[in-house]
């Protein structure tokens, strides 16, 4: 079924959002750029809330309509004070009626603000999350090609951009609306001419906004994508930490820092810059509404007196002044808007990023899987124009362990990866018991594998949590098992804290032959029916590799067995054994049928046994 198809690189699962790889036949990074597409993916997520959106537009509707009567109450009185014999009965009940809506204008927007957190706070859990579960789908090419520090960056820093608009922009832009339209409302209904005067400043604000709007959303996208190079640059410059020391280059990686930093810091001036300008020519336009307001009403007061009174006045300025101030929030808020859907923008070219390795519409499901391994005229490149394998060909059986030697980077590790499903096969099939790989869930073929690697990685976990990782439901006594066949459990057990012992981050404050002897432990507890075993020993001193190589022995029985070691004293025993050189298998035997072929394998043999005695002279 799998031998003749031809290999994908896109998947059909779609991506977080609801609109992901699959989700549309031409979905890519450019649409993720699309700033109208982010905005309407962005948007979905409230739809899901609708209780709490809900309940936080009608709250701030109502604080919006008691905030916008409340000049008019005050205006009436004031007039009614002023024109009238003063009645304090009627003055007190005014009064009470203002105090009334003020409270209830501060209870709605008490209201409104637990409401809108609630939904802002449970749509970025979402999106979090839906990020996270969509880069544990990607495979292993993804971040051999993206930056991890920029990934964390994206899933992060622009998420909490993201959440800055929904938590406080989001309530600001629905009130200010709201409060625009009740307060345009109400000074129509005041007096229609000083209205028409107030609103011939909107033409000029609506300008400035979209202007510096485009200018802010193309600064905060130059932004956040600095900001994820600063921090890739600091988890490269972290992890490298040992070389960097080891070879005395922090003064260069001082310099190449001091760059991206410059670059982040003058991209987030830029930005600010241009967000910070909305604010002064906001309260210029506001400053001069209202002095012409206060001219033209002025005028109208001593002109027409009996129509245009000191009261209708002060209310009308009030109104002014409050007009103003939701469009100073809207253009603050479109700022913060535009930082977001920059932040957006980046988190959704994630989300779309194509899972790559496709999976089969219909797994085969693994029954009584016995192991058994064809490699079917396979070949691969991380490129197709530079391959790296070449027409492999081997079977490997049940408890069979077969050895795979080579010289540095040609392959041995590409292999592994091939049977693991990090990567698919350019040409050919890898076939589990008969049945192709790509066949299977990723999820069984990986169950179905035991790998330790030459860099083990730990948690920041104890070493119980990290043993048990591959099989949380194991026992403590499988688990000591496990820990004492790998040679483990003895070193374990001289830490003051034994299995209880807190790793940190990748187990570094263990040695890196611990850490080995543990991934052999952690792999051994798993009981995979296929065991790799890559370089798996080669940081470990020869008198522990040999108790080791007594434990491996009674592991591998009945299992299929792969090896890959640079010492070939240490395959020796193998039931077969596979040469790579340059993208082939050259080479196929056991080791005495190698070494009296007399060939590459032979002659690896002897310059790694006079290598051994020039060691051990040089000890002496």
């Amino acid at each position: 079924m799998s031998d003749n198809r031809k290999n994908s690189s896109t998947s059909s699962r779609p991506g977080p959002g609801g609109r992901g790889p699959g989700g549309h036949s031409h979905m890519n990074l450019d649409k993720a750029d699309n700033f109208s597409t982010a905005m309407r993916r962005l948007f979905k997520y409230f739809g899901r809330d609708k209780a709490f959106l809900i309940a936080g537009f009608i709250a701030i509707l109502a604080s919006v309509i008691l905030n916008t009567i409340a000049p008019g109450i005050l205006g009436a009185a004031i007039t009614n004070h002023l024109e009238h014999e003063l009645n304090l009965d009627a003055f007190v009940g005014q009064m009470g009626i203002l105090l009334f809506i003020y409270i209830g204008a501060f209870a709605t927007n008490v209201v409104s603000t637990i409401a809108v957190n609630f939904m802002s706070n449970r749509v970025i859990f979402r999106m979090r999350k839906e990020g996270f579960d969509h880069i544990q789908r990607l495979s292993v090419s993804y971040f051999d090609k993206k930056g991890i520090g920029d990934i964390i960056s994206r899933m992060t820093n622009d998420i909490d951009m993201v959440y800055q608009f929904m938590s406080n922009g989001f309530i600001n832009t629905i009130n200010a609306f709201f409060t625009l339209i009740g307060i345009i409302i109400a000074m129509f209904i005041l007096n229609v001419p000083l209205t028409i005067a107030v609103l011939a400043t909107l033409p000029v604000v609506g300008i400035l906004i979209v202007i510096i709007g485009r200018q802010v959303r193309t600064a905060a996208k130059r932004k956040q994508n600095e900001v994820g190079n600063l921090s890739a640059a600091i988890e490269e410059s972290v992890t490298g930490m040992k070389v960097i020391q080891s070879f005395h280059r922090e003064k260069s990686e001082q310099e190449k820092f001091n760059a991206v930093n410059e670059a982040a810091r003058d991209s987030s001036i830029d930005m600010e810059t241009k967000s910070y300008m909305m604010m002064p020519i906001m309260q210029l336009v506001n400053v001069f509404g209202l002095v012409f307001v206060i001219g033209v009403g002025g005028l109208l007061v001593v002109s027409n007196p009996s129509v245009y009174s000191i009261g209708l006045l002060t209310s009308f300025i009030v109104y002014a002044r409050r007009f103003f101030e939701p469009l100073r929030q809207a253009a603050q808020v479109y700022n913060m808007f535009n930082s977001a859907m920059a932040g957006a923008e980046r988190i959704f070219e994630v989300f779309d990023s194509r899972e790559e390795l496709p999976a089969p519409d219909k797994p085969v499901e693994m029954h009584r899987i016995q192991g058994r391994v064809d490699f079917d005229n396979v070949s691969f490149g991380y490129e197709e124009s530079k391959p790296i394998l070449t027409g492999i060909d081997f079977t490997a059986d049940p408890g069979q362990v077969t050895a795979i030697v080579g010289p540095t980077g040609a392959g041995k590790t590409t292999i592994i990866n091939l049977l693991a499903r990090f990567y698919d096969v350019n040409t050919g099939s890898i076939k589990i018991d008969g049945t192709d790989l790509r066949d299977y869930s990723r999820a069984d073929i990986r169950k179905l594998m035991g790998i330790v690697l030459q860099e083990p990685f730990f948690f920041a976990a104890t070493i119980r949590e990290n043993l048990m990782y591959g099989r949380p439901d194991a026992t403590e006594e499988e688990m000591i098992e496990a820990a004492k066949l790998s040679n483990a459990h003895h070193f374990i057990s001289c830490l003051p804290e034994g299995y209880n012992t807190k790793l940190t981050e990748r187990g570094m404050n263990i040695s890196q032959g611990e850490r080995q002897l543990l991934a052999i432990a952690r792999t051994v507890l798993s009981d995979p029916k296929i065991l790799v075993l890559d370089e798996a020993t080669s940081s470990i001193d020869s008198l522990t590799e040999v108790k080791i190589q007594q434990g491996l022995l009674r592991l591998m029985e009945g299992r299929t067995s792969f090896v890959i070691a640079h010492r070939l004293s240490t395959i020796k025993n193998a039931d077969r054994i596979l040469v790579i050189h340059n993208h082939r298998i050259i080479e196929d035997g056991t080791h005495s049928q190698l070494m009296d072929a007399g060939g590459f394998y032979h002659k690896l043999y002897s310059i790694q046994f006079q290598k051994a005695e020039v060691t051990e002279e040089m000890e002496l």
